[in-house]
């Protein structure tokens, strides 16, 4: 993992995993492009959603899926080389997933209503199988997001987590309930099989360290995003 002043870069073999700095608006496509060429990804096949905050996830096949670019839904998934994937957030979740061995790349955006979904465990379901990985090649990072310190949620919603059988998910201080996605979407993980040394947590809080990156909350409701990208080289 390397940081420059436009994001975090992650190299594994042959895949390259990117986490866009508030410099670079992913909305932006004259900005993306910059960054793509920058970085090394193929902008011109880039797959995305219009992002719903659900578990819907596309699966992208062929370069005829790209015309479908829009649609709504939270995760990408792929074994196509030269087609990066890419998802949008300014708070919520973003959880990479990749197979070296399979060849095969997923990504998720993953706010509350996404993480209750569990698109993380859907993902996981549809890699193995349509996709044939093996959990034990699954590897996951749960990217810049909001962690539970800046996390403040209703009573309501605490309780309605309690479904999830997630140990430790929330944090109550005084009259105050804070929800921890980064440990739930985990949990989530290791549920659907992913083994714990597989998943990487970078601890990024994007209230924290909103001088890099964009905060929905801190930042007056943005409508600028953080990017994810994922690419298989």
């Amino acid at each position: 993992m390397r940081e420059t002043v436009d994001g975090i870069i992650i190299e594994d073999k042959n895949v390259k995993i990117a986490f866009t700095h508030r410099n670079i608006d992913a909305k932006n496509k004259d900005d993306m492009n910059i960054f793509s060429e920058k970085y090394g990804f193929n902008y011109s096949n880039v797959a995305f959603n219009s992002q719903v905050h659900g578990a819907s996830v596309r699966r992208i096949k062929s370069s005829a899926d790209l015309a479908e670019n829009g649609k709504e839904a939270d995760g990408l998934v792929t074994s196509l080389k030269q087609v990066p994937l890419l998802i949008f957030t300014a708070d919520c979740v973003p959880i990479v997933f990749y197979d070296k061995k399979q060849g095969v790349v997923a990504l998720a955006h993953a706010g509350w209503r996404g993480t209750y979904g569990n698109i993380a465990g859907e993902i996981v379901e549809i890699m193995v199988k349509e996709y044939s990985c093996q959990l034990g090649d699954i590897k996951t990072i749960i990217g810049p997001s909001i962690s539970k310190e800046k996390y403040e949620v209703s009573e309501d919603l605490i309780e309605k987590f309690a479904s999830l059988k997630v140990d430790n998910y929330y944090e109550k201080i005084g009259d105050s309930y804070y929800l921890d996605l980064w440990t739930i979407n985990k949990g989530l993980l290791e549920q659907a099989g992913i083994l714990e040394e597989n998943i990487e947590v970078t601890s990024i809080c994007t209230v924290k360290e909103n001088d890099k990156f964009f905060s929905y909350r801190l930042d007056n409701q943005t409508a600028k995003r953080i990017g994810t990208l994922i690419q298989i080289d």
